[in-house]
């Protein structure tokens, strides 16, 4: 599995392959019914769309950015969603990528940009919905700086949440230390990069414990009594159905966390959770840049392999599990 997500996180991080995929018409089709558009308009207006059942986390298409013009060009996506987002009453996040606004050129360039985006989310409207900046966590070498970011933004007084990933051993330490500091609202994930042992647990065995034994924590009272709202991104059924019997024993109601799932993906069980009353956010893409978002979603899970089959096919009538 390991060299099964390396290949395709090589796959997604090459130009020419990226080029061939983004110009083939019918890999296009596919893009669209897993991606919110090409542009932010499109994105707010699918997140109003879905609003009747879901609420959204909006993430524009592209990590790894090194060129500065690039990186701002990112921001400006970025900053239009936010102002678009800021004139209506949806509970959007923004979901944001370190390494899209400048990690990957400078800390000092990535660290300007995210308290520009904070601020400006900070200053919209709340109008009864919940304004927050997602920090996603990258690979291993960027995590504690994504740390130091979010602390970063919390300490300017900007509503900052941040992705955990279950299968780092340091992510226990990292959620008791986030709890501690009252960290507005923490998502947590499995994890989809290709660690070394070192520095993860590599068995889905030992993945679905450590994700299990996060859940527990961002469900405890103290995690309760320090403010603390949990998001659960998974399409695992088990974990689904585990973390709820979690939050029962905790004396969680149902709007006190909610689950997070990629738009497109499991799409009946997403409807069952919304029919029993569950909190349920889309991670919503948006943008151009698609090929590198669809074949890391291959990594996650060789399964998903024959969608792009299907599509090169001119077949689009299966959805992808993860």
């Amino acid at each position: 599995m390991k060299l099964w997500q390396s290949a395709m996180i090589g796959l997604a991080r090459s130009k020419s392959i990226t080029g061939l995929m983004q110009g083939n018409r019918l890999m296009r089709g596919l893009a669209k019914r897993f991606v919110g558009g090409d542009n932010s308009s499109a994105a707010v207006r699918r997140s109003s769309e879905l609003s009747a059942q879901a609420t959204t986390s909006l993430y524009y298409l592209g990590e790894y950015v090194e060129s500065p013009a690039a990186i701002e060009e990112n921001v400006a996506h970025l900053v239009a969603a936010i102002e678009q987002l800021g004139q209506s009453n949806l509970d959007v996040h923004i979901s944001i990528d370190p390494t899209q606004i400048g990690y990957a050129h400078s800390d000092a360039l990535g660290e300007a940009n995210a308290l520009r985006l904070g601020k400006l989310i900070a200053a919209q409207p709340a109008s009864g919905r919940r304004r927050l900046a997602m920090l996603d966590m990258e690979d291993f070498s960027v995590v504690q700086k994504t740390l130091d970011l979010r602390a970063r933004m919390a300490q300017a007084g900007y509503p900052t949440g941040i992705t955990i990933q279950a299968y780092l051993h340091r992510s226990a330490e990292d959620l008791r230390g986030l709890i501690k500091d009252a960290a507005v609202a923490i998502r947590l994930v499995k994890g989809a990069f290709a660690e070394s042992r070192d520095h993860a647990w590599t068995s889905r065995t030992d993945i679905n414990r450590e994700f299990l034994s996060g859940a527990a924590v961002l469900l405890s009272a103290e995690a309760k009594t320090h403010g603390v709202y949990p998001i659960f991104a998974t399409h695992d059924d088990e974990m689904i159905w585990a973390i709820i019997e979690l939050a029962q024993q905790n004396q969680r109601t149902q709007e006190e966390y909610e689950f997070e799932m990629l738009f497109g993906v499991r799409e009946p069980l997403q409807h069952r959770l919304i029919a029993e009353g569950y909190r349920l956010r889309d991670y919503l893409p948006f943008g151009t840049d698609w090929w590198p978002y669809t074949v890391r979603r291959i990594g996650e899970n060789p399964a998903n392999a024959r969608f792009v089959l299907n599509a090169l096919r001119g077949n689009r009538s299966h959805t992808p599990r993860k």
